[in-house]
């Protein structure tokens, strides 16, 4: 039988992840049972929520064990289908792809893909969970108005370098929360107005309001694991003092 080089979670990381964290297994061509696809992958999604998942803490997304095969979203082309709703050729996305080159996913998990307005692999980013958890977050849960301020913590990453493109296009006025000068510099080319570096900041509540002298607007809070204070709770209090609302994403219970 074939093989299928597979990444296998081999050890826990105690920081920044790295290649030791995996092994590379060769396993048997996968076949899909009744209602599953076999799909061929063609793009995978590394988000910054697999972090908790490789981690042997509780949190919101399942974990893996030890000597599991890593899953995530991705894209593929259907190779075998067992299922009348795919067939052979179909594009799909799922969350359940194996990292490997062919993997067996849930029918009832896979999604179309077509390339009719943008590539595939944009339905794993601006088109996909990290686009839709910026617009319906910051649009349909903050509300903010046409000139208000909008203050966005990890503001580089994945959601929020589309929330503050969205806020620019809606006609707020983004303000960038992030790690280093290199990301805010990124975060003002897509159209953020200005930015406070939290990593440097010696008083983040000083910076944020000289930052934002209208705080009548949304505070969207991404909570990040490797440093909390990017999703800080102290901005809070100043934003709601001006009347402003508070959306927080993420923040583990």
């Amino acid at each position: 039988m074939a093989a299928n080089p597979s990444w296998i979670l081999a050890s826990y990381p105690s920081a920044m992840p790295t290649p030791e964290n995996w092994v590379l297994e060769d396993r048997p061509n996968p076949e899909a049972a009744h209602d599953d696809l076999l799909v061929k992958t063609l793009w995978l999604s590394v988000d910054p929520y697999m972090r908790g998942r490789i981690s042997p803490a509780s949190n919101y997304a399942a974990g893996f064990k030890l000597g599991d095969l890593m899953r995530g979203g991705g894209i593929g082309e259907v190779v075998t289908s067992e299922t009348s709703d795919f067939k052979p050729g179909d594009i799909v996305m799922s969350d359940y792809f194996g990292w490997q080159p062919l993997s067996v996913i849930p029918a009832g998990s896979a999604k179309p893909v077509t390339a009719t307005d943008a590539p595939i692999q944009s339905a794993l980013s601006y088109l996909g969970m990290p686009g839709l958890t910026a617009y319906f977050a910051l649009l349909k849960t903050g509300g903010p108005k046409t000139g208000e301020t909008v203050l966005i913590s990890a503001a580089s990453g994945a959601v929020g370098q589309i929330a503050g493109q969205i806020a620019r296009i809606k006609g707020f006025d983004p303000v960038a929360v992030a790690g280093s000068d290199e990301k805010l510099e990124w975060c003002k080319e897509i159209g953020y107005r200005t930015g406070v570096n939290h990593r440097t900041s010696v008083d983040l509540v000083a910076d944020v309001a000289a930052a934002c002298p209208k705080r009548g607007g949304c505070l969207y809070r991404q909570y990040c694991r490797a440093d909390p204070r990017c999703g800080d709770a102290e901005p809070q209090h100043v934003w709601q003092s001006g009347g402003g609302r508070d959306v927080c994403l993420g923040r583990p219970i």
